[in-house]
Order: structure tokens, then C-alpha cells, then sequence
């Protein structure tokens, strides 16, 4: 993986605000996602979210900090921690990897994203990280 100059400079500055070194990072126009290691996730966000705050304002846009794991479904469950995971589907052919995750219908936005933020990172990091391709299945939950 090859890290940019413009990379470089705002993972400097996440650990500058955080106190933490990021594992990863995805931007997407002005959408950043940082991935910490479990035991420094705390530390990260802040108390009350407050270097998340600092992190869009320096940034001018939208954060998100998520713990990173060695396991496809471990990342899956912190990278989704406030959405309900009902399955998570492996199927393999020749040359690629496709996960299939099953969540409530009435979740999807939240797994979405605002302007697809959570799905597109997710899937970046996820083909970079595990050579995974990602597809989100929705069911009723009553």
C-alpha cells in the first residue's frame, strides 16, 4: 500500500489530536475513516467524542473511527457496532472473495451512511485489507 504525501499529513495529524498512530485510513472526497487498534479505540474518539470534533473541524468533514481486527467477521462486528449483524455469508471462487452481511431492513440507513460514507470505507478497507468484495443484504425483522 502505497501512502501519499496528503495521506501522510492527515494521519500526522490524527495522532497529533488523538494521541494515536492509525492502522489504516480511507478518504473519500471529504469523508475520513480511521482504523485504531482495539485497546487505543477509547483513547481515539475522546471523552464525549471530543477529538472526533476536533478531527472535522481541522478536516472539514465527516469522521468516523473504528477498531481494526486480524479477522474478517471481528472487523465486520466493531466496523458495524451499532448495527445488528443476523449473518455473515463467505463465498469464494477462483481469484476473489465476496461477504454478504445481513442486517434489519430498518438499519440500512445506519450501515449506509450519510452519503454512503460507512458502505464505501468499508468496502475500500475491506478489498485493501482482506481482498474482499462487500454486499449488504437487508431482511424484516418484526
Amino acid at each position: 500500500m502505497e501512502i501519499s504525501q496528503d495521506d501522510l499529513g492527515i494521519i500526522n495529524l490524527f495522532a497529533s489530536i488523538c494521541g494515536v498512530i492509525p492502522t489504516d485510513m480511507v478518504k473519500e472526497g471529504k469523508n475520513y475513516i480511521f482504523l485504531v487498534d482495539p485497546m487505543f479505540l477509547g483513547k481515539a474518539i475522546g471523552k464525549e467524542g471530543v477529538n472526533i470534533k476536533r478531527l472535522r473541524a481541522r478536516l472539514s468533514g465527516n469522521v468516523m473511527i473504528a477498531k481494526d481486527a486480524n479477522k474478517e467477521e471481528d472487523f465486520l462486528r466493531g466496523y458495524f457496532n451499532n448495527v445488528q449483524i443476523l449473518d455473515i455469508e463467505r463465498r469464494e471462487a477462483p481469484g476473489q472473495i465476496a461477504l454478504f452481511i445481513t442486517i434489519p431492513d430498518v438499519q440500512r440507513g445506519i450501515a449506509i451512511g450519510k452519503e454512503g460514507m460507512r458502505i464505501k470505507g468499508l468496502k475500500a478497507i475491506m478489498k485493501r485489507k482482506f481482498g474482499a468484495d462487500i454486499f449488504l443484504k437487508t431482511r424484516r425483522t418484526v
